[in-house]
């Protein structure tokens, strides 16, 4: 088999591997790195990456998803169950009940900064 054939078949398949995680980009103080790990792997797909929002879900770190908005019992029935509107899956196959406490726990921490100005 030739070089460039191998490069051909090899080279779309390690592009689509490193484009399925996404990283984050914030450093988060030790109570909350599980949370953002767990995030980061089961949410940021769409909401992307340190919940700032993608063309395909919006971001979380805005006052309409603040506890006052949106309580942690609301998020967690979200997660699990997807959104009414069918727009979010649930993700229940996919996520522990710790899973949950640990994103919400990292939302609230990346929202603590959220004021009606900047949201």
């Amino acid at each position: 088999m030739n070089k460039n054939l191998i490069i051909k078949l090899i080279l779309p398949i390690a592009v689509l591997a490193s484009g399925c995680a996404i990283e984050p980009q914030k450093v988060v103080p030790e109570p909350y790195i599980l949370g953002q790990a767990s995030f980061h792997k089961v949410c940021a797909n769409c909401h992307g990456a340190d919940a700032m929002g993608t063309n395909k879900a919006p971001g979380l770190i805005h006052s309409k998803y603040s506890e006052v908005n949106f309580s942690n019992k609301k998020v967690a029935k979200t997660i699990m169950n997807g959104s009414s509107s069918g727009a979010m899956p649930a993700q229940k196959n996919k996520v522990t009940q710790e899973d949950i406490k640990q994103i919400i726990k990292y939302l609230r921490y990346a929202q603590k900064d959220i004021t009606p100005e900047n949201s």
